[in-house]
């Protein structure tokens, strides 16, 4: 009984396996009538214009721009970029020197956004370029419009202030001690004073007195105030005064303070209050400088100094819309805490002029601020918050850090620097540079440059200026662009290769125009200049000379090729009768025209129940173009009419044979499915390779007839010899020893008038290419069923579920259910 049992068990899979996998007789191929349940349901229709590719195509046109003329830069096209990770295959790849650009079409998946374009120049500099490609496209376009020109400017310069002179003439003198009271001679609206000597004593110059206007003061000795408070006064101290602060003086209401060069003041806190002008040509000496509030301006003349030993020079002290203004052009020492500007009021402006140079540990940019000289600092930052707008034309250091966060300011350098600092005659990198929130700008223009060691700029756009000397971004050791980053304009970037970061291994994170090119450290051809005259010297390079020739490229990237047998009528669509993968290609050129090509196919497993053979022809290499034997490894092809140079006779385009018996050539001698059954005794472990080489005596054809579009793979059934039954690739054109009177018969929808080939009336595929070692489905599985995006990727026409192959059910492919 379990014999007869089991007999039957086995007609029954011999009954559902003719049923599956082959048409219920051959005479229905002759009934052009005959039409087949769509395996893919009823309603299943794929969109008018849908051409089942999961590749897209560009022409790539890359100039040299070495300065060696006669020599060639290598060029290669990449899917990823090497900067970020070491997970990319090489495309394309050929030479371009002045006068003869490198122009390829390159094949990439459809999923892809960017291609990268490596040039090593003859000097051995390697750069690279983004290409913005498929959805990216529109949007280079339109951001590249809006690249800023080379020298721009926010803010204009403010004019320096004269050092005038003085009539003391009539001047009323102030004499006496500290306990002396003027209480009985109160200073009087437009009237002189001044101090000769030493003077200590109160002075009572409230506005009362005054009538609001204002009194001066000449200060020719010491004077040592004894309030703490001074309104409505002109105060001059002349080239050999000073003013000595014991603790607190607050200059207020509409006065001025005026040290003429050789005059000072000292002491602890001086404080500027609302509409003050102070200017300085002396020196100035103090703990601290604080509010520096609404319409007021802190002159520092050119040679003079400030000096504040305590806490910090500060353009707000009360509230964020209190306003103030600092011109210098002399130096500011600020010896501990900040130096701060925090209003974005255009009355609040800083500027720190050419020639003029400001030290201080932590420089707070909060609002509008120019500088033409140089900012020595440890620190800069916006203090968390703030949205500044700063212009940087000529120094700006930060030995330890840069620090914006919470910010949508904006930068604008002008042939500025903004690096850790000067040792010797080079720049050192800022340890830390963050910029951490959307809407940051950096513009850099002219042969600006940024050099850090670690650079984190998420949601920053950083862009250079169209015009002028390229400019820098330098990381020493990473960059890191988080959420989407910008970079666009005639801008380099340098970075040690596999340490340009994006947001994660799936998200870019990043838009890169094409005209940003990336280099390794000290790669940039760019020499960066600041305006104290020290450069950024790039890398000389080695003696220019040619990259070696032939040029290889070894493609390693994975096609699989899967085929429904039954054409010209549906089969059970699990995509498994004939599974062929293009394991490598090799592409030698010269001149970017090819002088051999090596390619291997594996055969890895066949689901169709007769004998099937396969070829290979290449639809822009004619025939004649063959002038030595094709080199074929171990042929399994026997019934081919191939002519001395090992293709196949009568054929217009070169057509090579991979094998005539599929069964045998994995080494079965039955026509039974192999490696797409789990656990069946007929499935192999070792697979078929197919290897051959074509090689040119003349190099003339070009290497885009190699491209992998251009590689039209076919299976023949039913016997080879002419008017034979051919399957394509959908879209993929017949031979010439090809019947095609099935065209447009029983599902097929083929028309040769159309160039329209191998698609069905509902516009399925009996052929498709997968751009990767794909996992085929199980024996009777619909690949709809084994794959979930399957179907959505055919509705939508292409343009959703691009990657659908990465989402596979484990019990429905073969791979994972060998046993």
């Amino acid at each position: 009984m379990r014999r007869i049992n089991l007999y039957a068990s086995i007609i029954a899979i011999a009954i559902v396996s003719t049923l599956f996998s082959c048409v219920d007789s051959d005479k229905n191929f002759y009934d052009s009538s005959y039409r087949m349940p769509n395996p893919m349901g009823d309603d299943f229709v794929a969109p008018d214009g849908f051409n089942w590719s999961m590749t897209a195509s560009t022409t790539v046109n890359v100039e040299a721009d070495n300065e060696d003329a006669q020599y060639y830069s290598l060029v290669e096209v990449l899917d990823a970029n090497p900067f970020s990770t070491s997970d990319y295959n090489v495309l394309a790849k050929g030479t371009a020197k002045p006068g003869q650009a490198f122009s390829q079409e390159v094949i990439y998946p459809q999923s892809i956004t960017y291609l990268y374009i490596r040039k090593t120049d003859p000097r051995g500099r390697v750069s690279v370029n983004a290409l913005a490609v498929g959805d990216k496209q529109e949007d280079l376009s339109v951001r590249t419009a809006k690249a800023l020109k080379a020298g721009t400017r926010s803010n204009e310069i403010p004019e320096k202030y004269p050092e005038e002179t003085y009539d003391t003439t009539g001047a009323i003198e102030l004499v006496g001690g500290a306990d002396w009271n003027q209480s009985s001679q109160h200073l009087e609206s437009g009237k002189k004073y001044i101090i000769k000597d030493k003077f200590s004593g109160a002075i009572n110059n409230t506005g009362a007195y005054l009538n609001n206007g204002n009194c001066t003061i000449f200060i020719e000795g010491e004077w040592t105030p004894s309030q703490d408070r001074m309104h409505n006064a002109n105060i001059v101290v002349l080239k050999n005064g000073k003013i000595n602060i014991l603790k607190s003086l607050l200059i207020a209401d509409n006065s001025t303070l005026t040290i003429q060069s050789g005059g000072s003041l000292v002491g602890d806190n001086l404080n500027l209050t609302t509409k003050i002008l102070m200017k300085n040509f002396g020196t100035i000496i103090v703990n601290s400088m604080t509010q520096l509030n609404t319409g007021s301006i802190l002159y520092n003349a050119p040679k003079a100094t400030i000096t504040v030993a305590g806490k910090s020079v500060n353009s707000w002290e009360q509230a964020v819309y209190t306003m103030g203004a600092i011109y210098n052009f002399g130096e500011i020492t600020v010896q501990e805490g900040v130096l701060k500007i925090n209003s974005q009021d255009t009355t609040c402006f800083f500027y720190n002029g050419d020639g003029a140079v400001i030290n201080t540990p932590t420089f707070i940019m909060g609002g509008i601020g120019t500088n033409d000289g140089t900012i020595n600092t440890l620190k800069i930052t916006n203090n968390g918050g703030g949205n500044p707008t700063f212009t940087n034309n000529c120094s700006l250091y930060a030995k330890e850090s840069f620090d914006f966060k919470g910010t949508s300011g904006k930068i604008i350098m002008n042939k500025g620097i903004l690096a850790g600092g000067i040792e010797g005659d080079n720049f050192i990198a800022i340890p830390s540079f963050v910029c951490g929130n959307s809407g940051s700008t950096f513009e850099l223009n002219d042969g600006s440059m940024i050099k850090a060691k670690i650079i984190s700029i998420p949601g920053t756009t950083i862009k250079a200026g169209t015009e002028g000397t390229r400019s820098l971004l330098k990381a020493t050791e990473s960059i890191s662009t988080g959420s989407e980053a910008y970079f666009g304009g005639n801008l380099d970037i340098e970075c040690p290769e596999g340490k340009f970061i994006g947001a994660s291994q799936n998200y870019l994170g990043y838009t890169m125009e094409k005209s940003v090119a990336q280099y390794s450290p000290n790669g940039s051809k760019t020499i960066i200049t600041s305006c104290s005259e020290t450069t950024e010297v790039p890398d000389p390079g080695t003696d220019p000379k040619d990259p070696q020739f032939p040029i290889e490229l070894e493609d390693n990237h994975e096609y699989s090729y899967l085929f429904e047998h039954q054409w010209p009528l549906y089969g059970d669509y699990d995509m498994n009768d004939i599974v062929m993968t293009i394991k490598k290609r090799k592409i030698s050129t010269i001149k970017n025209k090819v002088k051999e090509f090596q390619m291997d196919i594996e055969l890895s497993a066949v689901g169709a129940t007769k004998k099937i053979g396969a070829a290979i022809m290449f639809d822009e290499v004619l025939a004649n173009d063959i002038t030595k034997a094709v080199e074929i490894n171990d042929t399994q092809a026997q019934s081919f009419n191939l002519n001395d140079k090992n293709i196949e006779s009568g054929q217009k385009y070169v057509v090579i044979p991979l094998f005539d018996d599929a069964h045998k050539a994995l080494g079965r001698d039955q026509y039974i499915q192999i490696n797409t059954i789990s656990d069946h005794s007929s499935n192999v472990k070792e697979v078929k390779t197919i290897s051959f080489t074509i090689s040119f005596n003349e190099p003339t054809v070009s290497a885009d007839a190699f491209n992998i579009n251009k590689l039209n793979i076919f299976i023949i059934t039913g016997g080879n010899g002419t008017n034979r039954r051919e399957i394509h690739v959908a879209g993929y054109q017949p031979t010439q020893l090809a019947d095609m009177s099935s065209f447009g018969g029983n599902d097929d929808d083929s028309s040769i008038s159309a160039k329209k080939y191998y698609l069905s009336k509902e516009n399925l595929a009996w052929g498709i290419i997968v751009p990767t070692n794909f996992k085929w489905p199980l024996e009777y599985v619909n690949i709809k069923t084994a794959y979930n995006q399957f179907n959505n990727w055919v509705t939508s026409g292409g343009t959703g579920n691009k990657n659908w192959w990465n989402d596979w059910d484990e019990t429905k492919v073969f791979q994972t259910n060998k046993n």
